[in-house]
Formats: C-alpha cells, structure tokens, sequence
C-alpha cells in the first residue's frame, strides 16, 4: 500500500508521543502491544486480560479495545506488519505500523511531515509557497 502524507504526518505525530509499547519476541516475529487513544502504559494484568479474552460483561469487552497489538515479522520489510486497530483493517497500513517503524528507524518520513506542530491536523488543499522574505509598502 502507498503511504499518503496525512499517513506519514500522524505516523510521525505518533511515534513522537510518549506512550510504553510492550514487545513479546517470538521466533519468527515480534509482538507490540500498543495502549489506545490517551493512555500511556499498559498493565501486566491488562495484558494477560486482552490474551485470554474472556470478558464478563460488556465493559470487560469494551476496555479490550485499549490495546493495539501490532505484529512485525523479524529481519523482513516492515510495510508488511499487521495491526488489530480498524484503519489497518480497512486500508492494510496504519499509523501504527509506520510509527513504529519510524521509532525502530527502519524508515524516515519525509521533510514535509514534519512542518506541522505534534498534536495539529494538516489544513485543507495544497501547500503553501514560501512566503516573501520582505514585503515593499
């Protein structure tokens, strides 16, 4: 899949963010489990209540969508990762998945990534020109 600059600007955005990522090694792969929306960390007991997947009531079930888990294959291409959250399910890319990939540093988002403040969304249409240095009254 192509990566979009609205894809590489959250990517970015996200992999700025300060969040504890837990990462269980398998053989061929390695898990990330990644805490959803505002929180920072994930709980060992969290973790081993989304592993087992047996909920109680409706909150219980609720609460597992907290925790993304994103699987990277070992020594590979990371474009081809997978990612539980609903953006990689409909479009096969996520902003996790390039997040991660650029904390890892497999990869660099382009200059233009970067020119918006962390926290902001790009505006509409296309970029604007460089503004003149002097303006003559």
């Amino acid at each position: 899949p192509t990566i979009s600059l609205k894809l590489w600007t959250s990517s970015y955005q996200w992999a700025k963010l300060i969040k504890d990522i837990v990462c269980i090694p398998n053989v061929s792969s390695k898990k990330y489990y990644i805490p959803a929306r505002d929180l920072q960390s994930i709980t060992q007991a969290t973790l081993d209540k989304y592993e087992n997947k047996k909920w109680t009531t409706f909150n219980q079930f609720k609460k597992s969508f907290d925790i993304w888990c994103m699987e990277m294959e070992n020594g590979s291409d990371w474009k081809i990762s997978k990612c539980n959250c609903p953006d990689f399910l409909k479009n096969y890319i996520c902003k996790h998945a390039v997040g991660m990939a650029i904390r890892l540093k497999y990869c660099k988002p382009p200059a233009a990534a970067k020119t918006v403040p962390i926290g902001e969304k790009r505006k509409r249409g296309r970029p604007a020109k460089a503004k003149p240095a002097l303006l003559v009254q």
